[in-house]
C-alpha cells in the first residue's frame, strides 16, 4: 500500500511489486487479491494495480478528520482570545455528538469543562446539526421530541439556520437538566420519556428572533463546521453561561460562526 501511495499516478503490476517490496510472488498475489476483493486495490484489465475506491474514500475520511481539528484548534484559540469566552470543539459521528478538544481563557479556570462531554442527536440537543440536515433527517429528529416541543423546535430549527448559531439558554433548573440527558441512554425509557417533558416544562428551548432583546440568558453558542457535501460533522461552541444584552450575544455568535466557517472552508479546500 505505501508503495502504491507513494506512486499514485501510475499502476504497478505484480512483477513490479515484487521487485520493489520483496514480497514472494505468491504472497504478494494473494494479498493483492485480498485487497481488491476489500476495495483497497483496483485490479486493471492488463492485471496492473492502483489505489481502490474504498482506499481513497477511508483515507479522505481520515484526512478530513484531522484536518478539522488542525484547523479548529488555532481558530478557537483566536476566537477566546477576542472574546474571553471558553470553547470548546464538538464533533459528529453518526448519531453521537463528543467534545474531541476545548479552548479556554487564560482567566478561566484550569478546572473548566464543556457542560456536556458527550451526547446523543435527540432533541432539544444538537440543534447546530440537524437544522442545515436533509428534511428526512429533521423529520426523523423532530418526531423524537414531545409533541408540545415539535412546533417550537421546528421554528428554532429555522432560526438557528437563518442566523448561523443555536444558542442554549439559561433557565431554572435547565443546567442540571441538560446534565441529566447526557446519559438518557443509560435509563429507561419510562423515565427517558418523563425527563423530556421536564425539559419542555422548565426550559423554552433556543430562541426565536423577536425573543431576542433586553437581557438574554445564554450557556453556550454553537455554529456548524461544514464538509464538503455541506454536511455538519462539527461545530465550535462558545460557552459564556451567563446573562448579557441581546446585541452582545448576537455578536459571539457571529464570532464563533466565523471561526466555524473557517473550519469548513479549510475542510473544503
Amino acid at each position: 500500500m505505501s508503495l502504491l501511495v507513494e506512486r499514485a499516478g501510475d499502476s504497478l503490476t505484480l512483477a513490479e511489486v515484487v521487485r520493489v517490496t520483496g514480497i514472494p510472488r505468491g504472497t504478494a498475489h494473494a494479498i493483492a487479491t485480498q485487497l481488491c476483493e476489500l476495495g483497497w486495490l483496483s485490479r486493471r484489465r492488463d492485471n496492473s494495480f492502483s489505489l481502490g475506491p474504498e482506499f481513497l474514500t477511508v483515507s479522505r475520511r481520515a484526512a478530513r478528520l484531522d484536518l478539522v481539528a488542525a484547523s479548529a484548534i488555532p481558530a478557537m484559540q483566536t476566537l477566546v482570545e477576542e472574546t474571553g469566552v471558553p470553547a470548546f470543539l464538538a464533533r459528529r459521528t453518526g448519531d453521537l455528538v463528543t467534545v474531541a478538544d476545548q479552548v479556554v481563557p487564560q482567566t478561566a479556570p484550569d478546572s473548566w469543562v464543556p457542560p456536556l462531554r458527550r451526547v446523543h442527536l435527540r432533541p432539544p440537543l444538537c440543534r447546530e446539526f440537524i437544522a442545515w440536515s436533509d428534511e428526512p433527517e429533521r423529520t426523523d429528529w423532530l418526531a423524537e421530541a414531545s409533541a408540545d416541543q415539535r412546533a417550537r423546535l421546528a421554528a428554532v430549527l429555522d432560526a438557528i439556520r437563518d442566523r448561523g448559531y443555536s444558542i442554549e439558554r439559561i433557565t431554572g433548573h435547565h443546567r442540571a437538566i441538560i446534565d441529566t440527558l447526557g446519559n438518557l441512554d443509560e435509563m429507561p425509557a419510562q423515565l427517558r420519556s418523563r425527563m423530556s417533558e421536564l425539559v419542555s416544562e422548565l426550559s423554552a428551548i433556543d430562541y426565536l428572533p423577536a425573543e431576542l432583546t433586553g437581557e438574554v440568558g445564554a450557556v453556550s453558542v454553537g455554529a456548524p463546521i461544514f464538509d464538503a457535501d455541506g454536511t455538519a460533522i462539527g461545530a465550535i461552541v462558545s460557552c459564556p453561561d451567563s446573562t448579557m444584552p441581546a446585541d452582545e450575544v448576537a455578536g459571539l455568535g457571529a464570532a464563533t460562526r466565523a471561526a466555524a466557517d473557517e473550519v469548513s472552508a479549510a475542510v473544503r479546500r
